[in-house]
């Protein structure tokens, strides 16, 4: 499915591909073993509902991307399946396809919520910032291959 909004304007366009490089610089910084390729579209707070302690620091969540990564050996694919815009929020909806060092593969489902920072003019212009994120596997029954149980 390709990304979409209910709007279609040539701003939600350059948002929509925006947000898509979100996910793609992601995918290169995780795979590259680059945190702060990735930490540069998280804010100062950021919330994964997954964990036990939700809300993280800016730093809490780069320790735990560093802690995932060296642990857990992984290679991801991270696609938008479906983007919607709501003013200065954006929900993103996709897939995370995760290779094991033993050639198996998870699919994940996530949720993202970000929202577009002001310029120093105060108007809408600035960049995307992930806030929220929610991650399960496709079949409920398995267990995250993040670390453990989905619960955190």
């Amino acid at each position: 499915m390709q990304a979409s909004n209910l709007r279609g304007s040539a701003a939600d366009t350059s948002d929509i591909a925006a947000l898509r490089a979100i996910a793609h610089e992601f995918t290169e910084g995780w795979n590259s073993g680059d945190v702060d390729r990735i930490m540069r579209f998280y804010g100062e707070r950021y919330v994964d509902i997954n964990l036990r302690q939700p809300i993280q620091t800016q730093e809490e969540r780069r320790q735990y991307y560093l802690d995932v990564m060296q642990r857990r050996r992984i290679r991801i694919d991270v696609r938008p399946d479906e983007i919607l815009l709501e003013g200065s929020l954006a929900f993103i909806r996709g897939t995370i396809e995760i290779s094991s060092p033993d050639n198996s593969r998870t699919e994940l489902r996530y949720l993202e919520i970000a929202r577009k920072t002001s310029d120093d003019l105060g108007s809408m212009s600035g960049a995307w910032m992930v806030q929220y994120k929610s991650t399960n596997p496709c079949d409920p029954g398995l267990r995250s291959i993040w670390g453990g149980a989905m619960s955190g």
